[in-house]
């Protein structure tokens, strides 16, 4: 798990419409939301939540779900993974693996791609959860894989890391290998597309590696100071990421590399950050959700909870969502971080938040999903 995941052991695009009645983002096909894994989505935040519906997983869920044509995806530390109706909260299919399952799925067309503590890697009909094929990686998985369109235009191509230390790119048809590319350490984080020719990721290794798309040869490594435990984050061309120093680090790939370096508490960042055009949102074990200012670098605000904010943030357009292992799942608002509601959800959360067709869904650490939405208003 991601608590401990860089200490040496032995080792979706959220598709978008501009539909102006309803929800704008349709489906959450890829972890972080986007094949950038920005977090960030154009969404209001949901008003005055309540429960639709919640569904007992029977075990912990420490990845984040995904959703795809009124299906909602998403595994459990038992290593079962669970096909679930949107709009019910009803069971339609399981898989049953052999590890944890703490990697978000990818989620095409046909396949859901995932990962497992056991170092299998499943491509499963999206329909009817049966295998179509799957590979064995040489150690665990713990974060989601990525999809892109191969630049020759052939198809599909998945792009998945693990704790073995290789970025590996696969074709999604059958799995075979692409190409690989190789470092010194565990990677735990979901590679990020810089644009549609570039690859960044982090890993325990310390550095940013920026791979290119085409061949999986390196374009370019960039030493940090400590152990990156999570996603990039992508905007507007600029790498965000968190590490084990207690920096979250802005760098743009080329001439200007580093653009600035924040740091605040002593204490590190395994949360993946959200940004968007004027904030970086990122959770810190220090118990809060840090606001930095996109530009600068420069602290905006912060948000105290009770417990460690490991779980990822989802920035909307006006608020910004996150649980903590306090048991609570908070919004609060972008410009100056005041609390606009928090949810009891009685468990611990180190899932992250996601959204889609106006419900915000959430596992917790005692196996519940939860699906909330608006309810009524309170004037």
């Amino acid at each position: 798990m991601l608590l401990s995941a860089c200490q040496p052991t032995g080792p979706g695009t959220a598709e978008s419409t501009d539909v102006k009645s309803g929800p704008i983002t349709k489906s959450w096909a890829l972890p972080r939301g986007n094949s950038g894994l920005s977090g960030s989505i154009r969404d209001e935040i949901i008003d005055n939540p309540r429960i639709a519906w919640t569904f007992d997983a029977g075990s912990p869920i420490s990845g984040d779900a995904g959703v795809y044509d009124g299906i909602v995806y998403v595994g459990t530390d038992d290593g079962v993974f669970f096909a679930i109706d949107f709009e019910s909260g009803q069971e339609i299919w399981r898989h049953t693996g052999e590890d944890v399952i703490e990697a978000e799925p990818a989620i095409s067309e046909d396949l859901v791609f995932i990962g497992a503590s056991d170092g299998q890697f499943y491509a499963l009909d999206r329909a009817t959860g049966e295998e179509r094929w799957k590979i064995q990686l040489d150690d665990k998985i713990t974060a989601g894989a990525n999809l892109i369109e191969s630049p020759n235009g052939d198809g599909r191509w998945v792009l998945v890391a693990g704790n073995d230390g290789l970025l590996r790119c696969l074709l999604a048809e059958d799995g075979q290998e692409v190409w690989s590319y190789m470092t010194d350490n565990y990677i735990n984080g979901t590679p990020a597309m810089l644009d549609n020719q570039h690859i960044i990721f982090g890993g325990c290794d310390a550095f940013l590696h920026i791979v290119n798309v085409e061949n999986g040869e390196a374009i370019e490594q960039y030493e940090t100071t400590a152990y990156i435990p999570s996603s990039v984050a992508v905007y507007d061309g600029i790498g965000y990421s968190g590490n084990y120093a207690n920096e979250v680090l802005a760098f743009d790939p080329g001439d200007r590399g580093e653009l600035w370096i924040y740091s605040d508490r002593q204490f590190p960042f395994f949360s993946s950050p959200a940004v968007n055009e004027e904030f970086v949102f990122i959770g810190s074990r220090d118990k809060r959700l840090h606001a930095i200012d996109r530009e600068s670098g420069s602290a905006a605000w912060s948000f105290r909870t009770s417990g460690r904010v490991d779980s990822s943030p989802l920035a909307f357009s006006d608020a910004v969502v996150f649980g903590s292992t306090d048991g609570w799942l908070y919004a609060v608002s972008q410009s100056d971080g005041h609390e606009l509601w928090k949810m009891e959800l009685g468990e611990s959360l180190l899932a992250s938040p996601i959204f889609a067709n106006g419900r915000i869904i959430i596992g917790t650490q005692g196996g519940t999903l939860f699906s909330l939405e608006s309810g009524e208003s309170n004037t």
